[in-house]
Protein backbone atom coordinates (compact mmCIF):
# COMPACT_ATOMS: atom_id res chain seq x y z
CA UNK A 1 0.00 0.00 0.00
CA UNK A 2 1.34 3.46 -0.91
CA UNK A 3 1.22 5.55 2.25
CA UNK A 4 2.15 8.77 0.46
CA UNK A 5 -1.54 8.57 -0.50
CA UNK A 6 -3.42 10.38 2.27
CA UNK A 7 -6.50 8.15 2.01
CA UNK A 8 -4.41 5.02 2.57
CA UNK A 9 -2.41 6.64 5.35
CA UNK A 10 -5.48 7.89 7.27
CA UNK A 11 -7.11 4.47 6.94
CA UNK A 12 -4.04 2.78 8.40
CA UNK A 13 -3.79 5.27 11.27
CA UNK A 14 -7.44 4.64 12.14
CA UNK A 15 -6.78 0.90 12.08
CA UNK A 16 -3.82 1.25 14.45
CA UNK A 17 -5.81 3.46 16.82
CA UNK A 18 -8.69 0.97 16.79
CA UNK A 19 -6.23 -1.71 17.96
CA UNK A 20 -5.44 0.42 21.01
CA UNK A 21 -2.02 1.57 19.76
CA UNK A 22 -0.45 4.79 21.04
CA UNK A 23 1.10 6.56 18.05
CA UNK A 24 3.97 9.01 18.34
CA UNK A 25 4.82 11.38 15.51
CA UNK A 26 8.39 10.01 15.06
CA UNK A 27 6.99 6.47 14.93
CA UNK A 28 4.55 7.40 12.17
CA UNK A 29 7.18 9.37 10.24
CA UNK A 30 9.32 6.22 10.09
CA UNK A 31 6.38 3.94 9.32
CA UNK A 32 4.99 5.98 6.44
CA UNK A 33 8.19 7.63 5.23
CA UNK A 34 6.64 11.11 5.25
CA UNK A 35 7.55 14.33 7.01
CA UNK A 36 6.67 15.32 10.57
CA UNK A 37 4.55 18.19 9.22
CA UNK A 38 2.44 15.79 7.12
CA UNK A 39 1.70 13.55 10.12
CA UNK A 40 0.77 16.58 12.24
CA UNK A 41 -1.53 17.78 9.43
CA UNK A 42 -3.12 14.32 9.17
CA UNK A 43 -4.25 14.58 12.77
CA UNK A 44 -4.90 18.30 13.19
CA UNK A 45 -6.82 18.88 9.96
CA UNK A 46 -8.28 15.45 9.15
CA UNK A 47 -8.55 12.93 12.01
CA UNK A 48 -9.14 15.08 15.11
CA UNK A 49 -12.11 16.96 13.54
CA UNK A 50 -13.65 13.70 12.30
CA UNK A 51 -15.19 12.81 15.67
CA UNK A 52 -16.87 14.83 18.43
CA UNK A 53 -15.92 14.79 22.12
CA UNK A 54 -12.20 14.22 21.63
CA UNK A 55 -12.49 10.60 20.53
CA UNK A 56 -8.98 10.88 19.05
CA UNK A 57 -6.64 13.09 21.04
CA UNK A 58 -3.00 13.86 21.86
CA UNK A 59 -1.81 12.49 25.20
CA UNK A 60 0.83 14.96 26.38
CA UNK A 61 2.10 12.61 29.10
CA UNK A 62 3.11 9.94 26.59
CA UNK A 63 3.53 12.34 23.65
CA UNK A 64 1.34 10.07 21.55
CA UNK A 65 -1.94 10.19 19.69
CA UNK A 66 -4.50 7.82 21.20
CA UNK A 67 -8.21 7.05 20.83
CA UNK A 68 -10.97 6.15 23.22
CA UNK A 69 -11.54 2.42 23.71
CA UNK A 70 -13.82 0.83 21.08
CA UNK A 71 -14.27 4.21 19.37
CA UNK A 72 -15.29 2.53 16.09
CA UNK A 73 -18.29 0.94 17.81
CA UNK A 74 -19.98 4.35 17.54
CA UNK A 75 -19.95 4.32 13.74
CA UNK A 76 -21.02 1.87 11.06
CA UNK A 77 -18.58 3.19 8.47
CA UNK A 78 -15.56 1.19 7.33
CA UNK A 79 -12.04 2.55 7.90
CA UNK A 80 -11.60 3.70 4.30
CA UNK A 81 -15.05 5.33 4.35
CA UNK A 82 -14.09 7.24 7.51
CA UNK A 83 -10.81 8.33 5.91
CA UNK A 84 -12.69 9.44 2.80
CA UNK A 85 -15.12 11.42 4.91
CA UNK A 86 -12.22 13.08 6.78
CA UNK A 87 -10.80 14.27 3.45
CA UNK A 88 -14.18 15.50 2.18
CA UNK A 89 -14.84 17.37 5.45
CA UNK A 90 -11.43 19.02 5.19
CA UNK A 91 -11.89 20.04 1.56
CA UNK A 92 -15.33 21.49 2.32
CA UNK A 93 -13.73 23.97 4.71
CA UNK A 94 -11.02 25.39 2.48
CA UNK A 95 -11.17 28.92 1.06
CA UNK A 96 -12.27 27.74 -2.37
CA UNK A 97 -15.40 25.96 -1.14
CA UNK A 98 -18.89 27.42 -1.40
CA UNK A 99 -20.34 29.14 1.66
CA UNK A 100 -22.23 26.71 3.85
CA UNK A 101 -20.76 23.60 2.20
CA UNK A 102 -18.97 22.49 5.39
CA UNK A 103 -22.24 22.45 7.34
CA UNK A 104 -23.94 20.44 4.59
CA UNK A 105 -21.09 17.92 4.51
CA UNK A 106 -21.22 17.48 8.30
CA UNK A 107 -24.95 16.84 8.08
CA UNK A 108 -24.47 14.41 5.18
CA UNK A 109 -21.85 12.50 7.20
CA UNK A 110 -24.21 12.17 10.16
CA UNK A 111 -27.24 11.21 8.07
CA UNK A 112 -25.28 8.65 6.05
CA UNK A 113 -23.97 6.94 9.19
CA UNK A 114 -27.44 6.98 10.76
CA UNK A 115 -29.02 5.55 7.60
CA UNK A 116 -26.43 2.78 7.41
CA UNK A 117 -26.99 2.05 11.08
CA UNK A 118 -30.73 1.83 10.49
CA UNK A 119 -30.32 -0.54 7.52
CA UNK A 120 -28.16 -2.83 9.65
CA UNK A 121 -30.60 -2.83 12.54
CA UNK A 122 -33.45 -3.94 10.29
CA UNK A 123 -31.46 -7.02 9.22
CA UNK A 124 -30.54 -8.23 12.72
CA UNK A 125 -32.32 -9.26 15.91
CA UNK A 126 -31.89 -5.73 17.28
CA UNK A 127 -35.21 -3.99 17.92
CA UNK A 128 -36.28 -2.00 14.88
CA UNK A 129 -36.50 1.76 15.32
CA UNK A 130 -39.14 2.44 12.65
CA UNK A 131 -41.90 3.30 15.13
CA UNK A 132 -39.86 5.68 17.25
CA UNK A 133 -37.26 7.08 14.88
CA UNK A 134 -38.57 10.65 15.23
CA UNK A 135 -38.39 10.34 19.03
CA UNK A 136 -34.78 9.18 18.77
CA UNK A 137 -33.92 12.24 16.67
CA UNK A 138 -35.55 14.54 19.23
CA UNK A 139 -33.82 12.86 22.15
CA UNK A 140 -30.42 12.87 20.45
CA UNK A 141 -30.75 16.62 19.89
CA UNK A 142 -31.67 17.14 23.56
CA UNK A 143 -28.72 14.99 24.68
CA UNK A 144 -26.33 16.93 22.46
CA UNK A 145 -27.46 20.29 23.85
CA UNK A 146 -28.07 19.04 27.42
CA UNK A 147 -31.72 20.13 27.33
CA UNK A 148 -34.45 18.93 29.68
CA UNK A 149 -37.30 17.07 27.97
CA UNK A 150 -40.91 16.54 28.96
CA UNK A 151 -42.59 13.37 27.69
CA UNK A 152 -45.15 10.69 28.34
CA UNK A 153 -43.82 7.38 29.65
CA UNK A 154 -46.25 4.65 30.68
CA UNK A 155 -49.14 7.12 30.73
CA UNK A 156 -47.37 9.56 33.05
CA UNK A 157 -45.85 12.96 32.34
CA UNK A 158 -42.09 12.89 33.02
CA UNK A 159 -39.44 15.58 33.28
CA UNK A 160 -36.17 13.97 32.24
CA UNK A 161 -32.52 14.82 31.80
CA UNK A 162 -31.66 12.63 28.77
CA UNK A 163 -28.13 11.26 29.14
CA UNK A 164 -27.53 8.44 26.66
CA UNK A 165 -29.25 6.08 24.24
CA UNK A 166 -28.13 2.48 24.67
CA UNK A 167 -28.95 -0.85 23.08
CA UNK A 168 -29.21 -3.47 25.82
CA UNK A 169 -30.09 -7.08 24.99
CA UNK A 170 -31.26 -5.91 21.56
CA UNK A 171 -33.68 -3.29 22.90
CA UNK A 172 -33.30 0.50 22.82
CA UNK A 173 -33.27 2.43 26.09
CA UNK A 174 -32.91 6.02 27.18
CA UNK A 175 -30.68 6.38 30.23
CA UNK A 176 -31.93 9.47 31.99
CA UNK A 177 -32.24 11.32 35.28
CA UNK A 178 -35.90 11.40 36.30
CA UNK A 179 -36.54 14.62 38.20
CA UNK A 180 -39.55 13.13 40.03
CA UNK A 181 -37.74 10.07 41.40
CA UNK A 182 -34.42 11.98 41.58
CA UNK A 183 -32.37 9.08 40.32
CA UNK A 184 -31.02 7.54 37.12
CA UNK A 185 -33.42 5.28 35.26
CA UNK A 186 -33.57 3.30 32.01
CA UNK A 187 -36.73 3.83 29.98
CA UNK A 188 -37.61 1.75 26.93
CA UNK A 189 -37.54 4.13 23.96
CA UNK A 190 -40.54 2.50 22.31
CA UNK A 191 -42.66 3.63 25.28
CA UNK A 192 -41.64 7.30 25.23
CA UNK A 193 -44.06 9.61 23.40
CA UNK A 194 -45.05 13.29 23.06
CA UNK A 195 -41.54 14.63 23.61
CA UNK A 196 -41.10 18.36 24.15
CA UNK A 197 -37.62 19.83 24.42
CA UNK A 198 -37.63 22.52 27.12
CA UNK A 199 -35.61 25.74 27.04
CA UNK A 200 -33.84 24.57 30.17
CA UNK A 201 -30.35 23.12 30.39
CA UNK A 202 -28.97 20.59 32.86
CA UNK A 203 -25.50 19.47 33.87
CA UNK A 204 -24.30 15.99 34.69
CA UNK A 205 -21.07 14.30 35.72
CA UNK A 206 -19.19 13.34 32.50
CA UNK A 207 -17.55 10.31 34.14
CA UNK A 208 -20.98 8.92 35.01
CA UNK A 209 -22.15 9.30 31.41
CA UNK A 210 -18.96 7.67 30.11
CA UNK A 211 -19.63 4.67 32.38
CA UNK A 212 -22.86 3.91 30.48
CA UNK A 213 -20.78 2.44 27.64
CA UNK A 214 -19.73 -0.41 29.96
CA UNK A 215 -23.31 -1.65 30.36
CA UNK A 216 -23.86 -5.31 29.46
CA UNK A 217 -27.65 -5.44 29.77
CA UNK A 218 -30.62 -3.68 31.36
CA UNK A 219 -29.50 -4.71 34.87
CA UNK A 220 -26.77 -2.04 34.61
CA UNK A 221 -26.94 0.36 37.57
CA UNK A 222 -24.53 3.27 37.04
CA UNK A 223 -25.17 4.71 40.50
CA UNK A 224 -23.51 1.67 42.13
CA UNK A 225 -19.82 0.99 42.65
CA UNK A 226 -18.34 -1.41 40.05
CA UNK A 227 -17.82 -5.05 41.05
CA UNK A 228 -14.76 -6.86 39.70
CA UNK A 229 -15.53 -10.30 38.25
CA UNK A 230 -12.94 -12.91 37.26
CA UNK A 231 -14.09 -15.81 35.04
CA UNK A 232 -12.45 -18.96 33.72
CA UNK A 233 -13.37 -19.80 30.10
CA UNK A 234 -12.59 -23.28 28.83
CA UNK A 235 -11.24 -23.84 25.32
CA UNK A 236 -14.74 -24.45 23.94
CA UNK A 237 -15.73 -20.80 24.39
CA UNK A 238 -12.56 -18.80 25.12
CA UNK A 239 -11.97 -17.79 21.49
CA UNK A 240 -15.57 -16.64 21.16
CA UNK A 241 -15.26 -14.27 24.12
CA UNK A 242 -11.86 -13.01 23.01
CA UNK A 243 -13.30 -12.14 19.59
CA UNK A 244 -16.47 -10.63 21.04
CA UNK A 245 -15.86 -9.31 24.58
CA UNK A 246 -18.69 -9.42 27.09
CA UNK A 247 -18.05 -5.80 27.98
CA UNK A 248 -15.74 -2.92 27.12
CA UNK A 249 -14.15 -3.46 30.55
CA UNK A 250 -13.11 -7.04 29.71
CA UNK A 251 -9.41 -7.90 29.68
CA UNK A 252 -7.67 -11.25 29.28
CA UNK A 253 -5.57 -12.03 32.35
CA UNK A 254 -4.05 -15.36 31.34
CA UNK A 255 -4.18 -17.78 28.40
CA UNK A 256 -3.42 -21.44 29.16
CA UNK A 257 -1.73 -24.03 26.93
CA UNK A 258 -5.06 -25.57 25.91
CA UNK A 259 -6.31 -22.07 24.90
CA UNK A 260 -8.63 -21.74 27.88
CA UNK A 261 -8.23 -18.41 29.67
CA UNK A 262 -9.03 -16.18 32.63
CA UNK A 263 -10.75 -12.85 32.00
CA UNK A 264 -11.59 -9.91 34.21
CA UNK A 265 -14.41 -7.39 33.82
CA UNK A 266 -16.53 -5.09 35.94
CA UNK A 267 -20.29 -5.03 36.50
CA UNK A 268 -22.58 -2.86 38.60
CA UNK A 269 -24.99 -5.67 39.52
CA UNK A 270 -24.41 -9.43 39.55
CA UNK A 271 -27.41 -9.88 37.26
CA UNK A 272 -25.45 -8.10 34.55
CA UNK A 273 -23.25 -11.17 34.17
CA UNK A 274 -25.36 -14.06 35.55
CA UNK A 275 -27.46 -14.61 32.36
CA UNK A 276 -24.29 -14.87 30.24
CA UNK A 277 -22.65 -17.36 32.60
CA UNK A 278 -25.79 -19.51 32.77
CA UNK A 279 -26.13 -19.46 29.00
CA UNK A 280 -22.65 -20.96 28.56
CA UNK A 281 -22.57 -23.40 31.48
CA UNK A 282 -20.55 -25.57 32.03
CA UNK A 283 -17.91 -23.84 29.91
CA UNK A 284 -17.61 -20.80 32.20
CA UNK A 285 -16.48 -20.89 35.82
CA UNK A 286 -16.49 -18.09 38.40
CA UNK A 287 -13.15 -17.42 40.06
CA UNK A 288 -14.41 -14.42 42.04
CA UNK A 289 -16.38 -12.88 43.72
CA UNK A 290 -17.84 -15.40 46.16
CA UNK A 291 -21.26 -13.70 46.05
CA UNK A 292 -21.48 -14.49 42.34
CA UNK A 293 -20.55 -18.14 42.91
CA UNK A 294 -23.24 -18.41 45.60
CA UNK A 295 -25.93 -16.78 43.42
CA UNK A 296 -25.23 -19.18 40.55
CA UNK A 297 -25.23 -22.18 42.90
CA UNK A 298 -28.62 -21.09 44.27
CA UNK A 299 -29.99 -20.81 40.72
CA UNK A 300 -28.75 -24.29 39.79
CA UNK A 301 -30.21 -25.83 42.94
CA UNK A 302 -33.57 -24.11 42.34
CA UNK A 303 -33.60 -25.38 38.75
CA UNK A 304 -32.82 -28.96 39.79
CA UNK A 305 -35.46 -28.86 42.51
CA UNK A 306 -38.21 -28.12 40.01
CA UNK A 307 -37.02 -29.79 36.83
CA UNK A 308 -34.73 -32.71 37.69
Amino acid sequence: MKFENRLHRLSEILRLLSCGDSLSTPQLVDRFNVSKKIIQTDFKEYLLPLFDDGVIYYDYSSKCYVAKYHFLSNTNLALEELATMAIIKNKSKDKYSDDGLAVKVDLLYKNYDDALSHSIYTLTDIERIDKFKSEIIQIKHAIQHRRVIECIYRNKVRQLHPLEILNLDGYWYLVCFDTHYKDIRKYHLNSITKIVEKQENFTFEPKMIASFQTAINAYFKPELEPITVVLFLDNEVSKYFQRKPISTTQRVMKIYEDESCDIELTVTDLMEIIPTIQKFMPHIGVVEPTDLKDALSDNVRAYLKYFE
